[in-house]
């Protein structure tokens, strides 16, 4: 049977249908979910219950399918469980972020040799050292975070929190230059901050 007959099966309910969609194409969910698999392990998502959301998205996608719009089954499944897949992700992070806020040190490695105090400072002269004498940490953090745009705080919290440039891209949804402009405006915001 061909996809339309399957779907059109599927939702009258009938459970051989929905299996053979499931089977023809739950290699979907496994190919997303390896895609994100460095995000997932890094935020210790359960990868069972990762599944379990990407299952649900799946059947939205067979229920809510539109055979009269121009897109094929496969398509419409991968976006609907990668939009799932990405939903988990933002709220665990966020979940973690919070946990993880005050653990972080201005000298831990966030990405390949790179601190936050690298992040932050130029390379003429390090205001960040200085400061640490006079505020602790989570001062400094509290500080950066009430001057800057939510996505700016979100950029933050993903590097702070040991996030690559593509994964930020991943999670975000935005573009690498949206990404790299508002790094940028961060590291402005953070060293105007820091010299306050």
């Amino acid at each position: 049977m061909n996809d339309e007959m399957l779907l059109k099966l599927a939702l009258e309910n009938n459970e051989d249908a929905k299996n053979a969609l499931y089977e023809k194409y739950k290699y979907i969910i496994d190919i997303l979910i390896k895609k994100y698999y460095s995000v997932i392990n890094n935020l210790g998502i359960d990868r069972s219950e990762l599944e379990q959301e990407a299952l649900y998205a799946f059947s939205d996608a067979i229920n809510s399918f539109d055979t009269k719009k121009n897109v094929k089954l496969s398509t419409f499944i991968s976006v609907c469980v990668d939009r799932k897949i990405k939903k988990v992700i933002r709220k665990y992070n966020g979940e973690k972020a919070k946990l993880l806020n005050s653990f972080y040190s201005l000298d831990y490695d966030y990405e390949d040799g790179i601190t936050l105090k690298d992040i932050i400072s130029d390379e003429k002269t390090d205001p960040l050292y200085n400061l640490t004498l006079k505020e602790n940490y989570e001062e400094l953090i509290d500080k950066i975070s009430q001057n800057l745009s939510n996505l700016e705080l979100e950029i933050f919290n993903l590097i702070k929190n040991g996030f690559d440039h593509n994964t930020i891209v991943l999670l975000t949804g935005k573009t690498e230059k949206q990404i790299d402009n508002t790094i940028q405006r961060l590291k402005t915001k953070i060293r105007d901050i820091i010299k306050e």
